[in-house]
Order: C-alpha cells, then sequence, then structure tokens
C-alpha cells in the first residue's frame, strides 16, 4: 500500500503502521465552480460521486477530471491523456502534500479539492457520495432525491453492507494469497450476488420503482465485473449473465445516458491488468472480453 507519514512517501508502507491517521472535514455548504473532484475511472470507489455528480446533472458547480489508467509504484499519477490542470503535478500524492505538508493516511482517489482554500476537503468516497446527493440538490439539474428521508437508514444500511459484501469482497477475491482464502472470499460473494438478484427479482431497484444512491454504489462493482473481475480477479464461480434479474438490472441502467457516461470500460482494463503485476506480471491488457452492452 502506498501511504503517506507525516508528509513522508513511503510507497511499500502499510496504513496499519501509522502512528495517526488525518481526515478531511466535506464542505457544509454547496457553491458551484468552488469544487474539484479528482477521481479514477478504474475505481469502483471514486466512481460513487462521480456517479452522483453525473446523474443529478452536477457537472456544471462541480469539475472532475481522472487520473492516469496505468499506475506504477509511486502510486496514482497523472499524464498527457490524464493530466492534472488544476494544479500541474504529477501525481496524488503531491496533492496530498500540497493540501498537509505533514499528512499522515492513505494516498487515494477520490478527492474533492477546495479551488478557494487550495487544498483537500473530502476523500472518503462514501461521504461524499452521500453529501452530494443530500445537500446539493439545490443546484442540480435533475434533482432527484437519490436519498429520500423515509429510505435514508435503509439506504445507509444497505450502502454498509454492499461496501462490504460487493465492492470490497472482489477485491477479497481478488488479491486472496492462498486457497483457503480466496474460497471463502468467492462464496461469500456469490452468495451476496444471488441474494441480491433475488430482491431484484421484487422490484426493478433495490428500493422499488425508483433510483437511489445505493443502486449507485452497485453499479460501480458490476459495471467492471465481466471486463475485470470475472476475468482478472478469477471471480468466475459463475457468470454475471446468468443472474437473470441482476443482469436485468445492470443494463437497465447503464442504459441511462448519466450513468453509462460514467463508465470507460478500456481504460478500467488497462489499470487493472496493467497496474497489479502482483496477480498480472506480464502486464498484458487482454484483447476481450466482449461486454455485450
Amino acid at each position: 500500500m502506498a501511504i503517506l507519514d507525516k508528509g513522508v512517501w513511503y510507497p511499500n508502507k502499510e496504513a496499519s503502521e501509522l502512528s495517526e491517521e488525518d481526515t478531511f472535514e466535506l464542505p457544509s455548504k454547496p457553491k458551484a465552480g468552488r469544487y474539484h473532484l479528482y477521481m479514477s475511472y478504474a475505481c469502483p470507489f471514486a466512481h460513487r460521486p462521480y456517479l452522483v455528480i453525473n446523474y443529478l446533472g452536477l457537472g456544471h458547480a462541480i469539475s472532475v477530471s481522472s487520473v492516469a489508467a496505468k499506475r506504477y509504484g509511486d502510486g496514482w499519477i497523472f499524464d498527457q491523456s490524464n493530466p492534472d490542470t488544476l494544479n500541474g503535478t504529477q501525481g496524488l500524492v503531491e496533492l496530498y502534500q500540497k493540501a498537509n505538508p505533514v499528512y499522515s493516511g492513505r494516498v487515494t482517489v477520490p478527492i474533492l479539492w477546495d479551488k478557494e482554500t487550495h487544498t483537500i476537503v473530502g476523500n472518503d468516497s462514501s461521504a461524499m457520495a452521500l453529501e452530494l446527493a443530500s445537500n446539493w440538490l439545490s443546484l442540480a439539474t435533475n434533482p432527484v432525491e437519490l436519498v429520500p428521508a423515509r429510505l435514508k437508514d435503509e439506504i445507509l444500511a444497505l450502502n454498509d453492507w454492499l461496501h462490504q459484501q460487493v465492492n470490497r469482497k472482489v477485491y477479497h477475491v481478488g488479491f486472496a494469497r492462498e486457497q483457503h482464502s480466496y474460497d471463502i472470499a468467492s462464496d461469500e460473494l456469490f452468495t451476496t450476488l444471488a441474494t441480491l438478484d433475488e430482491r431484484l427479482g421484487q422490484s426493478r431497484y433495490l428500493f422499488g420503482g425508483e433510483i437511489t444512491l445505493s443502486d449507485l454504489f452497485l453499479i460501480a462493482t458490476l459495471v467492471r465485473f465481466e471486463a475485470v473481475y470475472q476475468v482478472h480477479f478469477k471471480a468466475n464461480k459463475r457468470a454475471l449473465n446468468t443472474y437473470e434479474h441482476l443482469y436485468r438490472y445492470l443494463l437497465d441502467l447503464v442504459n441511462i445516458t448519466s450513468i453509462r457516461e460514467t463508465v470507460d470500460i478500456e481504460y478500467m482494463k488497462t489499470h487493472y491488468y496493467f497496474s497489479h503485476k502482483h496477480i498480472n506480471p506480464t502486464g498484458i491488457v487482454p484483447a476481450g472480453p466482449e461486454i455485450s452492452w
């Protein structure tokens, strides 16, 4: 793992070794043009706030850019295709150091950058997505209630479950270092997918007929499943398209323009297959698989 410890860069140090970890406080009031989202088209966690921004029509209020597809030993970087036009840095670590010269913590996407104070004001993807979905509707061109008050507690509980059992679980499968751990994680993941398939057999979306924040949490993993997780992470106990209701749900959501615009399959493939040398030592990015949607 790549971390900063009191402003010093350690490309191969675990977060558990930190004496303390700094946090950033999200802005309390929305303001058009003040903030910029740094994300990665590859990362399902960074995808969450980006999905909220695009689905609600907040692109005019919050600018967005991505880091480079290929990640090297120095962590997330920028390149000619994906430059840092806002701050002119070469990599994400420089942004963290610019925001806090003695920062201690993981150097991750997404980050929300305050253009006025020239600092990071958020790097927790879940909290960021919730904040944007809940408190930025006044600036949205598609002001849909992704977190309606009557469902808020249920949505937050489901989001936590999705985070542990789907969003992170595919990484437990893909990053397993021995058979037993892989087998357990794989069984848990596919049990969860079966549960979701059954749930979606009863309703169009996770909470009935309207899209909520929970749907954006789930779709962030589903759009990566066939091209990356099923092959690269060996999450292949069962093909995703064999889940009738879950796959119908995936097709439904990716046919929504504001969601489809946030998905870049080739970028995702380049990132995972090139960057995870512990899984794919050659760094060769496969030609397939073809994605039907």
